[in-house]
């Protein structure tokens, strides 16, 4: 498979260029140009936008061919500045994250023996026998178990290490040992220690299934891990091909200007990576379908979605409203209706069974454990509600953070989790009114694809992830063709996301200030979407009759001279 890699050569050497003494292509000169570029390229996609809709109020168009051609300009300039334009100075070194392939790589290959609590301490152990054991002693590490940083003397690594190893055959304990040593090697120093204190592999079993699938057909080396790496890139180009083919080009390029410009979900976190982007095609996909009438399909790509990262379920509600109040008025569910859930119910029939054969019977029941666990500890770059609620002033990490504990982090998470539990009450208030407001949104709908968008408020009320799970935010464009006004929200929401991140220094900061500018967009896409609520369009929807027209305004009696 390494030979896959070769045309995509570019990805992986330095570039250079000087132009009036500066190499623009330099790390600093060009990741402070490309921020400021995203928010310029955001803002003016956000304003053509609106030029264009005063333009066709005004009975002014310009041509087709012109128009499409700056679609596809912004379309392809959007999916590009994902990747800062491909520019190896400022991605990893051969354009893969090592850091995140230590965890999904290792942690799918040798799921059965590692499971999701053991991948530090087998990793461990096996640097131990690699001769390097005096440098591991020294050492600390997370506690998956606790989900707390220790020393390394503290876990079985060396009073135990038959704990780890007794669930490995010789042959495949060897092939760990080799991976292993082969990641320490590219990996040197700090940031191979602190691999070791992150939280841990993380996927449902549906998703090591697939990752196992791909991760076993090679031994961790440079050529594997950027061939593994294009398939990342390939999802982000099949997502947004989906929405070209459902929805049109329009709404495909604000897509790709808002996945391009926005900083909550960009390249930082999960490029380069290793299959992280398969959720996100299959929740984009799973609109489109609907839009296309492939209901069994929608349903069944967004079974498979949450399967794959559990939160797209909240998605559902959106659909469940829709058929909810179908069925409550026709006392029977809607044929279209029917299609998805049977798309669902074979989906997850055919997932479910075959995701426990291949990574084992009790690992469903060892992920809930682990992400429980998992939850309850807050992250610095969490977003949603919760952390909206939670942020205060002496509560942030600037005053909390203190370093002579083995987690610096430790009172900082305690105060936020004291701090939510006296909020449940506010937390679960606010989430049942925004349910509320979107059974009224939904009252009429009866497209899921447009159901499916306006469920997005529901999810940030109700999760509190990280912040690159926030290009959720794709299946809002489609809103566009509801509400044009939403094209433009969305594309200044990411350039001010783009901002945020240049105001802040504390990153507690910088994504609470995110999860505020994204749940407000998340309420516009009610507001742009419903109308406000009355007891006439109350009456009328119970009735079944249409919508009560608008009062016509009272005419204004001419003014007249003293």
């Amino acid at each position: 498979m390494a030979a896959l890699s070769s045309p995509f050569d570019f990805l992986f050497h330095t570039w250079s260029f000087n132009f009036l003494g500066k190499d623009i292509f330099a790390h600093d000169f060009f990741e402070n140009a490309m921020r400021n570029f995203r928010i310029g390229f955001a803002l003016v996609a956000a304003g053509l936008l609106i030029i264009e809709a005063r333009a066709k109020r005004l009975g002014e168009r310009l041509p087709d061919k012109i128009t499409n051609r700056i679609l596809w300009g912004f379309g392809i300039v959007g999916f590009l500045a994902y990747f800062d334009f491909f520019n190896p100075n400022v991605r990893y070194p051969d354009y893969y994250h090592r850091h995140e392939f230590y965890h999904y790589y290792l942690g799918s290959k040798y799921s059965r023996a590692v499971g999701y609590t053991d991948l530090y301490e087998c990793t461990m152990i096996a640097e131990v026998e690699n001769g390097r054991g005096a440098a591991i002693k020294t050492r600390d590490m997370r506690d998956l178990r606790v989900n707390l940083i220790k020393p390394v003397t503290q876990t079985y690594v060396f009073d135990n290490p038959n704990e780890c190893k007794k669930r490995f055959s010789p042959t495949e304990w060897e092939a760990f040992k080799k991976d292993v040593s082969w990641f320490e090697s590219v990996s040197r120093g700090g940031y191979w220690e602190n691999m070791q204190q992150d939280h841990g592999y993380n996927p449902p079993p549906v998703w090591t299934m697939s990752g196992k699938l791909f991760s076993s057909m090679g031994v961790a080396s440079d050529g594997f891990f950027k061939t593994l790496s294009l398939l990342d890139i390939s999802l982000q180009a099949g997502t947004l091909a989906m929405l070209y083919w459902a929805f049109g080009l329009r709404v495909m390029a604000i897509a790709a200007v808002f996945w391009g410009t926005n900083a909550a979900a960009n390249f930082y976190w999960t490029g380069g990576a290793f299959l992280r982007q398969d959720w996100i095609f299959l929740l984009v996909s799973s609109v489109c379908l609907a839009r296309k009438r492939r209901f069994g399909l929608a349903g069944a790509a967004l079974t498979w979605s949450s399967l794959l990262r559990v939160f797209p379920m909240i998605v559902f509600a959106g659909w469940i409203i829709t058929a909810g109040i179908h069925l409550w008025r026709k006392r029977k569910l809607h044929p279209d209706h029917q299609k998805v859930l049977m798309g669902c119910v074979v989906c997850a029939g055919l997932l479910i069974p075959t995701s426990m054969v291949v990574t084992g019977p009790e690992a469903y029941k060892e992920f809930i454990g682990h992400i429980n666990v998992h939850n309850r500890t807050p992250l610095t770059n969490h977003m949603g509600l919760e952390t909206m609620l939670v942020h205060t002033w002496n509560g942030r990490m600037r005053f909390t953070r203190d370093s002579t504990l083995d987690d610096p982090f430790e009172l900082w998470k305690q105060g936020r989790v004291n701090r939510f539990n006296t909020l449940k009450p506010l937390f679960f208030g606010i989430a049942i009114a925004v349910f509320g407001w979107m059974v009224w949104a939904n009252r009429r709908t009866k497209a899921l694809w447009i159901s499916a968008g306006l469920a997005l408020p529901l999810v940030v009320s109700l999760t509190n992830l990280t912040c690159y799970y926030y290009c959720m935010f794709l299946i809002a464009a489609p809103l566009y063709l509801v509400a044009p006004s939403i094209g433009p929200a969305l594309l200044v929401t990411a350039g001010a996301s783009q901002i945020i991140l240049k105001s802040f220094y504390f990153i507690d900061d910088q994504y609470t200030a995110e999860s505020y500018l994204f749940y407000t967009m998340g309420i516009l896409l009610l507001w742009a979407c419903s109308r406000p609520f009355s007891k006439e369009r109350w009456e009328a929807w119970k009735a079944g009759k249409p919508e009560p027209k608008e009062l016509p305004a009272a005419p204004q009696k001419p003014a007249t001279a003293e």
